[in-house]
């Protein structure tokens, strides 16, 4: 690069928006701080509560479901770890669309991610009031969710450190329930907890075949299961306070070994204890397989572990919410305020983020039940559409940016290929969501609010500021187009 270029591009990189340069050195996290961020942030009540349903759809192959779901989540991690290594900014999901796919697809991108955190945490938030008034009766429903979204915006309100700190203890929590609940189910099957063994074993896993619904079995679970994956915007938003791209793709290598073995495992141990078809929807079925042992205290404990994992979804979702507001604020789509705080501290944006959480709770108690389950239903869709764009941008990055010294994470392996691949499968499993009436309402709710997010940058965006442009390829942070920093 001519000398002229290397002063324009440091230039750019002085003001750039959306840059990492300004955070505080303290506010840095540790890998495997980042590491239990991510499988906390990602391991919620979907699957504690939720993996009932794709458990009764595929049967045995539901092992399968998981590792594809693992397979996936590990080629968007990459994908984003490779353009974060180049791009350190906050708001990547939306930043790294603005620069590569153009201002308008960055725009939607990070708001469609925005929307879809802020209804997460709505319904999470909901969801444990319903399930803490078992030990709270005579509390008002509205209180405990006020109460719990209370806790979560003050675990956010200490900063980065403070978050990671907090959030960690939440997800080593989640982890070692999950870890000693396999623990105690192989010395269950083994005879050695001294209870009377009703076991259904390795021929109970595998009763009626591996795909006892066939192969539509396995695609009805895989609607869910990629949404047991799907949040890895509070690993992506978090790890860009680390400093070394290497310790990025260390993060991400452990929080998706971990996630597929924790799942996979638990699942398989699950089925040797409670037959397949024998697993409710309704309950955990980790709690009636508990339950099944003979242990109903382990199942309270477990019970509580559930609301610990609603915790620390909700308080990664606030965060990750935060970053992506931040980013957008820094590309001129999101109102500058916003972007104010210190020590690490996310304030502005999180006033913001809980104004808006309110307003979601607000309209969760106010609108009839099947209303709301189709806005939560539609969230499913903005995943689809988020990680789709993901995949599209990092194979825009691939073939823009420079070869020479390019860091590209080996999560992202098979690329550009594979990548494609995964793009096609999202739009399999999405195309076959539309065959089920009620994630069809769901996705003419996610058009409507696609249409008023054009609409309000049609009105009142279009032409006004500049889009981030990418770096020339040696990492260096991204400048505007209009020159303005």
């Amino acid at each position: 690069m001519q000398t002229t270029d290397r002063r324009a591009v440091a230039k750019a990189a002085a003001g750039a928006p959306g840059r990492r340069a300004d955070r505080d050195h303290s506010a840095q996290l540790g890998v495997w701080e980042l590491v239990l961020i991510g499988v906390g942030g990602i391991m919620g009540a979907g699957f504690f509560l939720g993996s009932g349903q794709p458990i009764r759809s595929a049967g045995p192959s539901v092992l399968l479901a998981f590792l594809l779901g693992a397979l996936v989540t590990a080629q968007a991690i990459g994908a984003v770890v490779s353009m974060a290594a180049h791009h350190p900014v906050q708001g990547s999901f939306a930043a790294f669309a603005d620069m590569y796919l153009g201002r308008f697809a960055g725009y939607l991108q990070g708001w469609t991610y925005y929307v879809t955190s802020v209804l997460t945490i709505a319904s999470e938030a909901v969801a444990m009031s319903v399930f803490a008034r078992v030990w709270l009766p005579h509390v008002a429903g509205w209180m405990l969710t006020s109460a719990f979204i209370g806790v979560v915006v003050a675990i956010n309100a200490f900063g980065v450190k403070n978050f990671g700190r907090v959030e960690s203890v939440m997800s080593a929590v989640k982890t070692a329930a999950l870890v000693g609940f396999i623990v105690y189910t192989v010395f269950w099957l083994l005879g050695r907890t001294g209870q009377v063994v009703h076991v259904t074993g390795t021929a109970g896993l595998w009763a009626g075949g591996v795909f006892p619904n066939g192969v539509t079995g396995l695609a009805q679970s895989m609607l869910i299961v990629v949404f047991a994956y799907a949040g890895i915007g509070v690993f992506t938003g978090a790890m860009t306070n680390l400093n070394s791209p290497r310790a990025m793709d260390k993060g991400a290598w452990w929080t998706v070994i971990l996630l597929a073995v924790l799942y996979t495992l638990s699942i398989a141990l699950l089925l040797c204890v409670v037959p397949w078809q024998g697993v409710s929807t309704n309950t955990s079925p980790f709690v009636a397989a508990l339950h099944r042992m003979g242990v109903p205290v382990l199942g309270q404990i477990f019970n509580a572990v559930i609301l610990v994992a609603s915790f620390s979804v909700m308080s990664g979702a606030v965060f990750a919410a935060n970053e992506i507001l931040i980013g957008l604020a820094q590309q001129r789509v999101a109102p500058d305020f916003v972007r104010w705080g210190r020590g690490g501290r996310q304030t502005g944006a999180l006033l913001a983020t809980t104004v808006c959480i309110v307003a979601a709770v607000v309209l969760s108690y106010s609108l009839p039940a099947n209303v709301y389950s189709f806005l939560i239903s539609a969230s499913s869709f903005f995943t689809f559409m988020t990680w789709f764009v993901i995949f599209w941008t990092f194979l825009s990055w691939r073939r823009r940016a420079a070869t020479d010294h390019r860091f590209v994470s080996s999560l992202a392996f098979g690329q550009p290929w594979m990548t494609v691949v995964m793009m096609l499968f999202i739009v399999v499993l999405a195309g076959y969501a539309l065959t089920n009436r009620d994630q069809r309402l769901g996705f003419y709710t996610c058009v409507v609010i696609w249409a008023i997010l054009a609409a309000v940058y049609a009105v009142f965006l279009r032409g006004k500021g500049g889009r981030v442009e990418p770096s020339t390829g040696n990492g260096s942070a991204p400048g505007r187009a209009d020159g303005r920093g």
